[in-house]
Order: structure tokens, then sequence, then C-alpha cells
């Protein structure tokens, strides 16, 4: 009988460690998901913010380029490209104003001003200067470095 008993102890001795084992990389797989899956650092938040920046940014280099056209249609596309770049902008707002609440502001307003001066024509020098203005803002703001202009 009490072969019987050390090998029904054995049983449970392993049924028991099996089962700390199990827990035990449980807990580690779980740590291993908050380490790894956690919040990304401020390096990969600025390298997503840029990245989520550059149809504005490509947008910006355009607007002078269709405001300068003397093809009507294409003259208009000026107006269409500062759209797109006003509605990236304006899903990034709140990244940011969280990084640089002033910098935001005077890139809103320098987007405004470029929105009154592309709907008259003649104003080539002025769109081109607050396109490159806008964008050296926008560079700024989500950390890269200064572009052409």
């Amino acid at each position: 009988m009490s072969l019987y008993r050390e090998a029904g102890a054995g049983k449970r001795r392993r049924r028991l460690l099996l089962a700390a084992t199990a827990a035990v990389v449980a807990v580690a797989a779980v740590v291993a998901i908050l380490v790894v899956g956690g919040d990304p650092s401020s390096a990969d938040r600025e390298q997503q913010l840029q990245q989520r920046a550059g149809p504005a940014l490509q947008a910006l280099e355009l607007v002078p380029l269709h405001y300068e056209s003397t093809n009507q249609v294409t003259h208009a596309a000026a107006a269409d490209q500062l759209a797109v770049a006003r509605e990236t902008v304006d899903g990034l707002e709140a990244d940011l104003r969280a990084h640089d609440d002033a910098g935001t502001a005077a890139l809103l307003a320098e987007l405004d001003r470029l929105r009154a001066l592309v709907r008259p024509t003649g104003r080539d020098a002025e769109v081109e200067r607050a396109a490159t203005q806008a964008a050296a803002d926008l560079r700024a703001l989500v950390g890269l470095p200064a572009g052409p202009g």
C-alpha cells in the first residue's frame, strides 16, 4: 500500500509542478505582451506622426505648382491640394497640439491665410511663401528636418 500512496503522491507532485510551470509561463507571457505591446516609445510616436503628416506635406508642395498654372483646371487643383493638407492636419490636430499647442495654432493660421490667397489669381509669390511656411511649420511640429525651399 505504501507504494500506491507514493505513486499517487508523485502524480500529485507532477500535477502541481505542471500547474506551477503553466502559471509561470502565463505570467511571463503577460509580462512580455505588456513590455512589447505596451505604449509605443516617443520615437515610435514621432515616426507615426511623421508618416501621418506625409500627405499634408506632399499636398503643400503641390499647391504653388498648381496655383502658378495658366490652365484653369490645374490652377483650381491648388485649392484641392490645400484641402487635402488641411484635412490631414485637422486629423492630426490633437496630436500636434499635445506636442506644441502654439506651433499648431500658427500652422492652422498659416493654412487659413493660404486658403485666402489661393482663391484669387496672380499671387504666385505669396502663395509659394505661405505654402512653404506652412510646410516648414508642419515639418517642425512632427520633427522632420527642413525641406526644400
